[in-house]
């Protein structure tokens, strides 16, 4: 016997979570929003939201930030290993926030919307058979669907595919807030050539600066070092700061991300861009996309094919995030290097469709078009996806 019951119960209350919630009460169904967290809380993250970001907040949350919530900078560097090969403007405002605020701001949105408030709340066990969780404290929650929006170490993913992700694969990422706030129009960079496998970024904030480095990090190297080494190129000393790291599904995503009544969202389905490291939009068009599902299968008395729902719902995400694994051999692949760094300081064609990318205004689709009347397309369609330790596995 349960002591409460929801039409959809989420499991996460980041903006992934936060969308499924709200865009389920905006459906007419009852939701409960769990986090072990307590909000504000602080995530690691580099707190770009780009345009299609905005755009997903203002679709699914009918909200826009305010202005003391983010600094805007159009002022760009792409950087290999310390070296800057190219400054620009990008073409459209580029917007700083801190996920502390950021998070807060959509989960407090969800819970006005009608979303029961669990923060603080730990889920002990999931009882599948039963669609009921047990929290910590003994009590047990009926749900129609569950929503796992809890992360890259996803218990939800564990409980229903044996594991979250195998950390060989994914990524791992160091960041830090070094103190001293920007003005706006303060440069943002971007460092290509500082780990293999992923990259660095500086991005200016309103009161501090956001440095990190996300990579493969099974890719024998030691991003620690590297993180060292990455500061002090960007005048920072390593040991004046402080330091954190958390893993990050750069470079893998589930294809099938639920098992019946269960759906996974956000980080907890892999949803990165291996590419732009776009993390934010991705989470909360897949949780509105989850609570539609749910509210479709719930209305037709079939909880059980929640999956089938959502899998379709999701599938340009996925689309894209598979060509993403294609097109990243240009950036990764050491026989393409050189090629790679020449294309970043040269190609207005290269510059263009990222932030074509980042403005939801084009998809790795069109990119693909694009780049693959270029010469250095065919040579990478005949290279794995993956870093050679691990083709073997992933392929």
């Amino acid at each position: 016997m349960t002591d409460q019951s929801f039409d959809v119960v989420v499991i996460g209350a980041g903006p992934a979570g936060s969308a499924a919630a709200r865009r389920a009460c905006d459906l007419g169904l009852s939701v409960a929003l769990i986090d072990k967290a307590v909000f504000p809380r602080p995530k690691l993250c580099g707190a770009l939201v780009s345009p299609r970001g905005n755009k997903a907040v203002r679709r699914v949350f009918d909200m826009e930030m305010t202005p003391e919530m983010y600094l805007v900078s159009r002022q760009v560097a792409f950087k290999w290993d310390g070296e800057e090969l190219n400054r620009f403007d990008a073409p459209y405002d580029l917007t700083y926030t801190y996920r502390l605020d950021f998070d807060h701001w959509l989960q407090r949105a969800a819970v006005a919307a009608g979303a029961v408030d669990m923060q603080g709340t730990r889920v002990e066990r999931i009882l599948d058979g039963e669609s009921a969780i047990v929290l910590a404290d003994g009590t047990r929650i009926g749900y129609g669907v569950l929503v796992g929006a809890d992360g890259a170490a996803s218990p939800v993913a564990k409980h229903i595919l044996g594991a979250a992700f195998d950390p060989e694969k994914i990524g791992f990422a160091f960041e830090t807030e070094v103190p001293g706030g920007c003005e706006a129009e303060a440069l943002m960079s971007i460092d290509f050539d500082i780990v293999r496998w992923g990259y660095g970024w500086n991005f200016p904030k309103a009161g501090s600066r956001t440095i990190g480095l996300g990579a493969i990090r099974s890719v024998d190297q030691d991003l620690k070092a590297l993180m060292a080494r990455y500061l002090a190129h960007e005048g920072v000393d390593a040991a004046s700061v402080t330091i954190k790291g958390a893993h990050i599904p750069l470079g893998d995503f589930k294809e099938h991300p639920g098992k019946g009544n269960i759906l996974l969202v956000g980080d907890a389905a892999g949803f990165v861009d291996g590419i732009t490291g776009e993390g934010i939009a991705l989470a909360i068009e897949s949780g509105a996309e989850a609570a539609e599902a749910a509210a479709q299968v719930i209305a037709e008395g079939r909880v059980q094919r929640a999956d089938r729902a959502y899998v379709r719902r999701i599938r340009y995400i996925q689309s894209d995030l598979e060509r993403v694994r294609r097109l990243r051999v240009i950036a990764y692949k050491s026989a393409m290097r050189d090629l790679f760094r020449e294309k970043l300081r040269t190609s207005d064609l290269m510059r263009s469709s990222l932030f074509e990318v980042l403005a939801g205004e084009a998809t790795y689709a069109d990119i693909e078009k694009k780049v693959a009347k270029r010469a250095f397309m065919s040579v990478a369609r005949g290279l794995s996806s993956w870093p050679s330790k691990l083709s073997r596995r992933a392929g």
